[in-house]
């Protein structure tokens, strides 16, 4: 989120070069500017605070980013900052004006934090407010700005920014929600939620289908009008009728703050082999994960083609990235139990992958999924004869399915949110179909009646079966061998 640059306001308060300050002691900051700038876990750590010497509400904050920060960033995130990189010097410093405690000010302030791109800056985004309560200094989500050279962007996007002054108890709000695994077999989410001592309430919500990029408005909804979630510790949760769920927990003060929040996406894995007719033997050649592992060249294994009984233009890939030896430390979490690639062929106009998790884990950045683009502008609200009109959806040709350029999407569950970004810069991904296998005579058989007119059915605009039409809404009719689209009354 792109924010204005940080006004001035220099007229409104005094330079800090003018007061004389006294040190109050060692107290403790929260970043949550830079770490959410490259996408790290905050970091706690001790600093010196000084506050000016008439004992106005004026604080100065002593190398916010120098050794003691680069000592957590090691610690939390196994990222090793080299001198040139961190304010090895102590000398830059944050001034914080107090003098409103409900509108706290520090201008942009150079941290002496640059990794190559320039010097990082941090400031008050002047649209919401840093406030001063009980020695705490704290800030709404996305309520402070970050960035380099004019470019900045909101951060404290996990919400944990915070300076405590000497003598103030360092509260413990932390909170995490840690999946025994990503993929359920048996629609039983199992889970374990640790808690911070000084969390008075947890609140939750589970989204079906979410999109993980946009957490933070499930976060807001959450902690406006979430169920209390009473249990610590090890937890099981009957997930819906969906494919994937996400759970969504939001830690509060005893105000009622809003002091943190974790969430968990998890997909049902359907292992129902009565559901899913085998169409042959395909060969799946990836380039989803080139662009991610440079130094392993794509590869190609074979896989079965299954097809599904209960919407017949949907078919799936069978453990397309199993037997891949420079894989396996990537996959090792996730060989008790199969994956799959879904293909939806519904509309052979506009074929395309469904968001799909691939069984291999990124240490730090979790779970990888693949996905594409029109999948997700269906989810967007596009309907699939717009998507087509974009020539997003896969093109066959002689027995093999090929993908258009910038057309397939990556993610992974811990990197920046689960954001989808572009995949298959090379466009090598590629299926080559069994012998004589044709997805059109797959999508024409749905409802073909040799015996005559039969039942209508109806299918949505993504060419999923729906059992009641609603009135006003339009749709798929398939009857007796025919096709045509038309609005329910």
């Amino acid at each position: 989120m792109l924010v204005a640059a940080i006004s001035a306001m220099a007229s409104q308060h005094v330079s800090g070069d003018e007061i004389a300050y006294k040190s109050l002691g060692m107290g403790w900051m929260t970043d949550d500017m830079i770490t959410d700038l490259l996408d790290w876990q905050p970091v706690t750590y001790q600093v010196e605070i000084q506050q000016a010497e008439d004992d106005s509400p004026l604080y100065r904050v002593i190398a916010p980013y120098g050794a003691a920060f680069a000592a957590a960033v090691e610690e939390v995130n196994g990222k090793v900052l080299t001198p040139d990189q961190y304010d090895s010097e102590g000398t830059r410093f944050i001034d914080i004006d107090a003098t409103d405690p409900d509108d706290v000010i520090f201008h942009k302030t150079l941290t002496g934090f640059d990794i190559g791109a320039g010097e990082v800056f941090i400031g008050v985004n002047s649209r919401l407010n840093v406030t001063f309560a009980d020695g705490v200094f704290r800030a709404p989500v996305l309520g402070i700005a970050v960035g380099i050279d004019d470019s900045a962007i909101a951060a404290n996007r996990r919400g944990k920014f915070r300076i405590v002054l000497p003598g103030v108890a360092l509260n413990d709000f932390d909170m995490t929600l840690e999946p025994v695994s990503h993929c359920l077999t048996d629609r039983t989410f199992r889970g374990n939620l640790t808690v911070g001592a000084d969390v008075a309430e947890v609140r939750y919500g589970v989204f079906a289908d979410a999109f993980e990029d946009e957490m933070l408005s499930y976060v807001e909804a959450v902690a406006d009008g979430g169920q209390v979630f009473s249990p610590r510790g090890d937890f099981s949760y009957e997930m819906g009728d969906e494919p994937k769920e996400t759970m969504v927990a939001v830690a509060l003060d005893e105000r009622g703050n809003q002091v943190g929040y974790a969430w968990c996406t998890y997909y049902y894995i359907d292992e129902d082999p009565d559901g899913w007719t085998d169409c042959g033997t395909a060969e799946f050649t990836d380039g989803f994960l080139q662009d991610l592992i440079s130094n392993i060249p794509s590869q190609t294994t074979q896989c079965m083609l299954q097809q599904s009984k209960a919407e017949s233009g949907r078919y799936r890939l069978v453990d397309p990235y199993a037997g891949i030896k420079e894989y396996d430390a990537l996959s090792g979490k996730h060989k008790d139990h199969h994956h799959y690639i879904y293909i939806n062929a519904c509309y052979p106009e506009c074929i395309y992958i469904e968001e799909s998790p691939i069984g291999m884990e990124s240490g730090e950045y979790g779970l990888m999924r693949v996905s594409s683009f029109v999948n997700y502008f269906l989810k967007a609200g596009y309907d699939i004869e717009e998507c087509a009109e974009l020539e997003y959806g896969a093109i066959v040709e002689d027995g093999v399915m090929t993908f258009p350029e910038e057309s397939l999407i990556f993610s992974m569950l811990k990197f920046s949110d689960g954001d989808w970004y572009t995949a298959d810069s090379n466009c090598v991904t590629a299926v080559k179909l069994p012998e004589g296998f044709s997805f059109t005579s797959g999508v024409e058989s749905i409802s073909v009646d040799t015996a005559g007119e039969g039942q209508a059915e109806y299918y949505d605009l993504q060419g999923v079966k729906v059992g009641k039409p609603q009135p006003g809404r339009l749709y798929i009719k398939r009857q007796g061998g025919k096709a045509s689209k038309e609005i329910a009354y």
